[in-house]
């Protein structure tokens, strides 16, 4: 049994899409609305700290390629 360990900060999730930071955190308000990251709190006092499952940017990438192959714009 495989569990997915979450990925936290934007440079893991980054990593994942195989582009840089700031690329990504451009993207964010994309990436929230279908899903691929999420918020929470952590630490005393909490602060928000970006997360994502491994299986979820993967999932949008498909997507979005699929979009793509469609003639859509990114």
């Amino acid at each position: 049994m495989s569990e997915e360990v979450a990925l936290i900060g934007w440079k893991a999730i980054g990593c994942v899409f195989g582009v840089s930071t700031r690329t990504i955190q451009k993207r964010r308000e994309e990436l929230i609305s279908c899903g691929a990251i999420f918020y929470m709190n952590h630490g005393r006092p909490p602060k928000r700290q970006v997360m994502a499952f491994p299986s979820l940017p993967q999932r949008y990438t498909i997507i979005k390629s699929k979009e793509v192959g469609r003639g859509r714009p990114i």
